[in-house]
Formats: structure tokens, sequence, C-alpha cells
């Protein structure tokens, strides 16, 4: 089994696949130009052409990679969780809460971040799930060895990893065969990739190949020591190997391999299906407007710098050879054909046109036009026009963000969610804070708790008394500093939470519902209406403005003394004590 792994290894890296007759690709070859195009790097690592002269690198990408990044604007305010049933839901503005905080301690929103812009950039993510967590795979180290798969249960995977003395020593009792690693498979020469340059390290380092994929039970019982197995049996297993790529190891050793039910994996990408698992994002989009970029710029550059200079010509052989070293201020030159040659560049108008062509085109292929840069419309484009080209361009956006979320929301719901819920439900008095909106409907539904058990206590009295009553019972709740509460046992029992990722785009058309707002606004003459309509404004902002002063309703219900009688509170399926 090892002999396989190391040949899956060597035709991965060596070897490529018909896409289409005649259309050969390698995906370790795309991913090592793509990072060295991401690095800013011509092959060969050269920074000067065979005539001497530098060459520059205009990167005309990473800023259209920004700009949509920007334009998905996803964020972990996006994220919520939900329940279908209608019993859940004083344990769903609980999750909620909790959630906000839990995904600021553990660094979530960077994590997101990092996702966002290698799906833009690379145009795939895919994430690992590992103890305590997930993280995101290191494309250049991964391995699809099924190139042309559709995704990543149609292919078998191998990462590579180099870990130190400390991570290999961190898995004594769970691995196999570690001190034998420790002593025979160590080397100082630490490589960012399989083929890059050795670097050498103070400390040693330690290659490490992953493989999680189908093989034969006979070769899994092999690994692990067994013997027997049916060789026609294929089945799901993780296999680590240690020894396999440097000539000086003194050994090959199987850390571990065991049978797996899944596949620690899940995938998301930007570009459509095109015969490969490695779809297109904005490096590999633009690669040839980049050249093409590159070439015109260094055109330029050596193009201008010889029309800088300042020649003369004259047939008298009396002249001086330099008059800019040879002439001194004042002195006079006796000639009668001195001449300046015109160096002018040529074809400068038709680099320059050719310039402005390659830009437009890597903006239709980015899909980043002005106005979703940010920038200035031409002159005379009516306002309307623009909010048009605005809209029509954020679609796009709206369907990448769509495919991001997709990938997202399993990651969030088969690992991160169960994760957080283990330690909510392990806590017996939580102390909550987060989104604002989540906050007051947290307050809202102990205000309505409240009316319940008040109810036989209360005077007769309107359904509008009533929605009075539980406002200004949810105000008082809202002036607490704090929110803290006091969890019984059996509180979540039933609770079976999903995750859901926002992708219905409400950022990107938010300027467009805000515009249509203020118009409302200037129109209405109703204080009240107007008043509702400057409210539904600032709450698509998510301005909260439950404890700001306002007026108070003309007419409010009497305070009433509590009858003798023990009040009746209503049976609920989940025992809660609040708040504090």
């Amino acid at each position: 089994m090892i002999k396989k792994i190391e040949k899956e290894i060597d035709a991965y890296l060596n070897e490529s696949v018909d896409l289409s007759d005649g259309v050969k690709f390698s995906q370790y070859k795309l991913v090592n130009r793509l990072a060295k195009y991401q690095h800013q790097a011509y092959p060969g690592n050269k920074k000067t052409d065979s005539q001497g002269s530098y060459k520059y690198w205009t990167d005309i990408t990473s800023s259209r990679v920004d700009s949509e990044v920007k334009n998905i604007d996803f964020d972990t305010k996006d994220i919520t969780i939900y329940s279908a049933s209608m019993t859940d839901r004083l344990p769903v503005l609980l999750s909620n809460l909790y959630l906000s905080q839990w995904m600021r301690l553990h660094h979530k929103g960077q994590e997101i971040n990092d996702a966002i812009e290698d799906f833009s950039d690379w145009g795939n993510v895919v994430w690992k799930k590992i103890k305590g967590g997930y993280e995101e795979v290191d494309l250049k180290n991964f391995y699809v060895l099924n190139t042309t798969a559709k995704t990543l249960e149609d292919s078998d995977v191998i990462e590579r990893h180099i870990l130190t003395q400390a991570d290999l020593r961190a898995k004594e009792g769970i691995w196999k065969n570690v001190d034998k690693v420790l002593k025979e498979c160590g080397n100082r020469f630490f490589k960012a990739t399989e083929k890059a340059t050795e670097a050498q390290s103070s400390s040693p380092s330690y290659e490490i190949y992953e493989r999680n994929g189908e093989i034969s039970e006979k070769d899994l019982w092999t690994l692990q020591g067994k013997e027997g197995g049916d060789e026609n049996k294929y089945i799901l297993a993780k296999v680590i190997v240690a020894g396999l790529r440097k000539s000086e190891n003194k050994g090959k050793h199987v850390l571990f391999a065991d049978e797996v039910s899944e596949k620690p994996y899940r995938e998301a990408h930007r570009g459509r299906y095109q015969g490969r698992w490695f779809r297109k994002g904005l490096r590999e989009i633009l690669v040839d407007c980049q050249v093409r970029a590159n070439e015109i710029a260094n055109g330029l550059s050596r193009g201008l710098e010889w029309a800088s200079k300042t020649i003369f010509t004259s047939n008298d052989s009396l002249i001086v050879q330099n008059i800019l070293t040879s002439v001194r201020s004042g002195d006079i030159i006796k000639t009668s054909d001195m001449q300046q040659i015109s160096v002018r560049m040529q074809g400068l108008d038709q680099l320059v046109a050719d310039w402005n062509r390659n830009l437009e085109m890597a903006d239709r292929l980015a899909n980043s036009y002005e106005v979703v840069r940010g920038e200035s419309l031409p002159s005379g484009t009516p306002f309307r026009l623009g909010s048009l080209i605005d809209q029509n361009a954020n679609k796009l956006f709206g369907f990448l963000r769509e495919k991001l979320a997709l990938g997202l929301g399993d990651v969030f719901n088969d690992w991160i969610v169960p994760e957080m819920l283990r330690e909510l439900r392990s806590q017996k008095v939580l102390e909550l804070t987060g989104d604002a909106q989540h906050l007051k409907e947290y307050y809202q539904t102990l205000a309505k708790a409240w009316y319940i058990k008040n109810l036989l206590v209360l005077p007769p009295h309107s359904r509008e008394q009533a929605e009075t009553l539980m406002a200004l019972k949810g105000e008082e709740f809202a002036r607490n500093k704090r929110a803290v509460i006091n969890i019984e046992d059996g509180f979540w029992s039933g609770f079976k939470p999903r995750c859901r990722v926002e992708i219905t785009g409400e950022a990107v058309n938010l300027t467009s519902e805000l515009e249509t707002l203020y118009s409302f606004i200037q129109l209405e003459q109703d204080p009240i209406r107007r008043s509702a309509l400057i409210e539904m404004a600032l709450a698509k902002k998510n301005v909260d403005i439950t404890n700001l002063p306002k007026t108070e309703p003309e007419a409010t219900p009497r305070e009433v003394a509590p009858r003798t009688q023990p009040p009746v509170t209503t049976p609920q399926r989940r025992p809660l004590l609040a708040t504090a």
C-alpha cells in the first residue's frame, strides 16, 4: 500500500489528464503557476530579460479580487441558527445570542474572511474536520488524485503535511511508530511544496502524507498488522505514512490506518464545472490579461526609456562626442549641420489603446466595472442608470455568495454548531451579549412570558392595551445592563437546531431600499406614519433605538394591585429562570 501511495503522488506531480481531445491538464502545474502569479514571479523567477532590462510586474488581478471580496460582503452576522419547531423559539434565541459571542471568542470572523479571499482568488476552498473544529486546506499541498472529479466524494485525496517534533509527540498514543519516525525521518531542510527549493531550518521537520479514500480491505488489514481481508472489497479509510520522499530516510512507516465513515472535507467552488475538480478563480481567469498587461507595461517602459534620451547629429568630425559631459555652460560650438534627432517612441498610441482594451476585457471577465469598484461613473451618466448598472453587476455577487454559503452552511451545520451547543448545554448560568436584534427579540419573549404569567391578576383590557403593557415591560427588561439567565435541567431536551447562512443578498439591495424609504419619508405628512418609516430605515441599518428616549403613549393602563389569590401560571415545555 505504501508503494501505491508513492505511485499516486508521482502520477499527480508528473502526469496530465485529457479534459478533451488534445487538451492536457495538470492540477499540480496549474496550482504552482497560480502561486507564482500570486507572488508576482515570472517563470524561472527571472527579473530581467535577455538584454538585462528589468521586467516590471503590473498587478491587475489583486485589486479585482479585493473588489469581489468587498461586494460579496459575507460576515458572521449572516450565520444564524433556526429550528422548524415553533416550541424552540426561546432556545433558538439563546443559541443565536451565544453563537455571536462564541464566534468572536474563537476568531471565526477571520477564518471566514480568509475563506472568502481564497474563494475569489483561487476559485476553490476546502475545509477539513479536525479535533475541536476545522481548518482550511492548503491547496498547494492537496493532491486530488482524480483531477476530473466533480466533487471530493468522487476522488481519493492525499495531503502533504510538515510537522515538528512537538506536533509528532502530541500524537503519541493516537498514532503508532511515532518514536521510529522521530529517529529516522527527520530532516533540517524545509520545502513549502513537493518540488520547491529547500530551505535549511534550525530544528528537524517531518514530511507526513495523509490519504483519505478507498482501499481494499486486504490492504487495510495489512497496514494494521493483521492477516486476511478481501482484496475485492473496497472500504473508505484514512492512512497516514511517513518517510516516503527523502532518499536519506532510513525507513517508511505507517502512523495510522483505520476505516472512516466519511471523508473529512467540505468544499466550495467559484466557477462552474468544466471537466476538472479545480474550478477557475479570478487569478486563473485573468492570466492572459495579466500576461498582456506585463508585456505592454514593460514595452512602454523600454520604449519611453529610449524616447527620453536626447541625441544630436553632425557631419563635422571636430564636434565633441558627448555634449552633456564635454561642453560647459557658455561654450560656443562652431558647426553648420548639428541638429537633434527625434527619438519619439513609435507605436505609443497603439500600445496605449491595447492597454485600455486589455483592462476593459479584465473588467468584463472579473465583473469589476467602475460602479462595482466604487469609482465615479463617466460624466453625464444618469443617476438611475448608475443604480441599474450597480444592481445588475451585483447579481453575480449574489450568486457567488450563494455558492460560498452552501459550503459554509455545511461546515457550520456539521461541525461548528454541534461543538458550540456542547459548550452551551454544559453551562447553567448564561450572561448574554450579541446582536441587538436577537437581544430585542429575547426581551420581547420575556415580556410576553410575564404577561401570560400575570394575565389572571390584570383587570379586563383590550388587545391594544395588552400590547402596550408588553411593550413597556420589554423596555423595562431592555434597561438592564446584562442579560443573565439560569438554565434548569431539561431546557435543551429535544432541541435539534440547524444553521442557516443568509444568501438573500439583502445587503446588496440595501441602498436602493433606503433610497425608496427616504423618498416616502420626504412625502409623508402624517407624523405617526413618518416615524414608522424612519424606524423601518433604522432597522434596516441595524440601529437599535430601544433605549432611546421617546414620547410616552397618550393613554396607558392603570397599575392594578395584584389580587390576593395565588397566580395561575401557564405550564411551559422548558423550565427557564430569568433575568438579572
